[in-house]
């Protein structure tokens, strides 16, 4: 007889992220609710996918799904977990699962976090100031969340482990597949202090589409989303749409008016999507009473 978790991990094994319809069935019944329709097939014969997913659920070895995850060093997370990050489920399409590798107790104090996110080719300005208000956050006893890419992500990372923070990063692939590569020593370090996520099983590889996936995931895990520096069409605009849309409050760095990597920062301002901030201390009045502070 499989357990809730096992067929949450088949299941995760099988759905692509943030698909709205098997994630919405899943979380209204059960996964081994949808599971058995999928298999016995008098349910979802309408829907365009249902023969692949019926043939992948078939094929799939429980046995060496979790043997994967061990192998890993990794641990699949379900909202039967009493440490599920509960903010995920305010998403409209919450994950099935979570893969996560690191100090799992970090999630936790996810009531006390923020994320920093913005351009993987940042100007030195908006490098340090990533930097500087990752460490000024952790010092302030809260946890970083990003995305683990190059650019504002990096020095968000760097900056909160410089700190003697945590941070949370949240990957676009499995967690055997690292990316970016030149960041290897920054996710084992991360992995030893803090938390790295994924969506995906361990042996998946990164995909582009993925990338806009995760940043959900970096929005609902955190209290608040901080842009540093973004292009007028970003993925850090994205994930600054996703937290808007699940109340989240949202704040931009502003910037020269001349500099292209300042035009979404500023176009988030100018939509009253984001606040704007220059210092750490106007971030927490904002959020000040959702940390009960």
């Amino acid at each position: 007889m499989l357990t809730e978790s096992e067929a949450r991990l088949i299941l995760f094994s099988c759905i692509e992220p943030a698909d709205n319809f098997w994630s919405g069935e899943i979380f209204q019944t059960s996964a081994l609710a949808v599971l058995e329709r999928i298999i016995n097939g008098k349910y979802y014969g309408k829907r365009p996918e249902f023969l692949d997913l019926q043939q992948k659920v078939s094929m799939i070895d429980l046995p060496n799904l979790k043997k994967e995850l061990i192998d890993a060093s990794c641990t699949f997370l379900t909202p039967e977990d009493p440490d599920w990050p509960i903010g995920l489920n305010d998403l409209l399409s919450p994950p099935i699962g979570l893969v996560i590798k690191g100090d799992r107790s970090t999630l936790k104090n996810l009531d006390r976090s923020i994320s920093i996110v913005g351009s993987r080719k940042p100007t030195s300005y908006g490098y340090q100031i990533a930097k500087s208000l990752a460490m000024q956050a952790v010092k302030q006893e809260l946890i970083v969340v990003s995305g683990g890419a190059y650019g504002i992500d990096t020095a968000s990372h760097i900056g909160a482990l410089a700190g003697d923070g945590k941070t949370i990063c949240i990957l676009a692939g499995g967690l055997n597949h690292l990316y970016p590569l030149e960041n290897l020593k920054l996710f084992n370090k991360i992995s030893i202090s803090g938390l790295l996520i994924s969506e995906v099983m361990p042996s998946v590889s990164s995909k582009p589409y993925r990338f806009l996936i995760r940043n959900r995931l970096i929005a609902a895990l955190s209290k608040a989303t901080v842009v540093v520096e973004a292009e007028f069409v970003s993925g850090s605009i994205r994930t600054a749409r996703d937290a808007a849309e699940i109340f989240r409050p949202v704040f931009a760095i502003p910037g020269e008016v001349t500099s292209a990597l300042s035009e979404g920062c500023h176009r988030l301002i100018a939509e009253r999507i984001a606040d704007i901030a220059t210092s750490l201390d106007e971030i927490l009045e904002i959020i000040k009473p959702l940390q009960l502070r």
